[in-house]
Formats: C-alpha cells, structure tokens, sequence
C-alpha cells in the first residue's frame, strides 16, 4: 500500500499557476512532460535543469519509438512559452530548459483565443 508523505519531498507549485494551465487545451503528453520538467526543476528547489528528450522519454517510462511524440510535443510547449529553453543542446551538453512561470506570455497557436 502506497503511503506518500509531504516530508518525504514534495514538488512546490502555485496555485496561480495550476489555475491558467487548466485554462489551456494540453493533451496528456504535454501534461506529463510540464510534471517532469516540475519535477526536476521546483521539486529540487531549482529553476533549470538539463533535460534531454530520452532523459523524458525514461522519465515517463516510455519507449523509444515514442521519441518522435516527445520531441513533437516538447517543441509545441516550447513556441507556447510554457517551457523555455535556457540552453539549446549541442554535441557534447543537453538543453536546459525551465518552466516559464509567466503565464501572460503563453501562447498557443490553436485555438487563436489562447494568446
């Protein structure tokens, strides 16, 4: 029987900031990869974290054909500004990336409205 305790770690996110996401038409992927990227970032008292796409694709115990699904989907949070890359990846360094906080500069393209 699971019995999960606050003091055994928690992942601290304002109420603020649940209430305009749950505003928006995110589907399932998305959510879940907003809840690693809180994971890594606010749940270890940081802002950023490098997070490459198979480190989410372990992360949501996915396979590797479902790579493309998570690259499609973190680029759609990323032009949304609900992610923002700190760093872009290169050769040898993973992309860091944060979670943009300022909920006034998301923007979805579909529907029109959400901007």
């Amino acid at each position: 029987m699971a019995n999960p305790q606050c003091g055994n770690g928690y992942t601290p996110v304002a109420n603020e900031i649940l209430e305009n996401l749950v505003l928006l038409p995110l589907n399932g992927t998305q959510w879940r990869i907003i809840a690693v990227v809180w994971r890594y970032t606010y749940g270890f008292s940081r802002k950023t974290h490098e997070i490459s796409e198979t480190f989410l694709l372990k992360a949501l115990g996915l396979e590797r054909t479902q790579l493309r699904q998570i690259k499609r989907e973190l680029a759609a949070l990323i032009e949304a500004g609900i992610i923002t890359v700190i760093r872009e990846p290169s050769f040898n360094k993973t992309r860091v990336l944060s979670f943009n906080k300022d909920y006034d500069n998301w923007c979805l393209k579909s529907p029109p409205t959400w901007c």
